[in-house]
């Protein structure tokens, strides 16, 4: 084998940990696209079931609230409460 200037020669323990760095490189950067993907899908994620056993909220704000069925026990308002007209 020829030598080459400025090439180091590298025993097969130097190369074995090269290529672990390299698999570890490869791996972390798998490991971040799998972490993005998965933050998108979340943000994205429609609640399908929830269940409160009990909550206390100081304040609670929505702006548009669409309710195909609602079972309710027991309810207690404070305030005024208004609802549509029936069509």
């Amino acid at each position: 084998m020829h030598d080459h200037p400025g090439l180091q020669r590298r025993g097969p323990l130097g190369v074995g940990l090269v290529a672990i760095a390299f698999g570890a490189v490869a791996i972390g950067a798998f490991t971040i696209g799998a972490v993005a993907v998965g933050v998108l899908a979340i943000r994205r994620l429609a609640v399908s079931a929830l269940a409160v056993d009990r909550a206390t909220l100081k304040s609670l704000t929505i702006e548009d609230l669409t309710v195909t069925r609602l079972h309710v026990a027991d309810v207690t308002v404070r305030d005024s409460l208004t609802l549509p007209e029936r069509k």
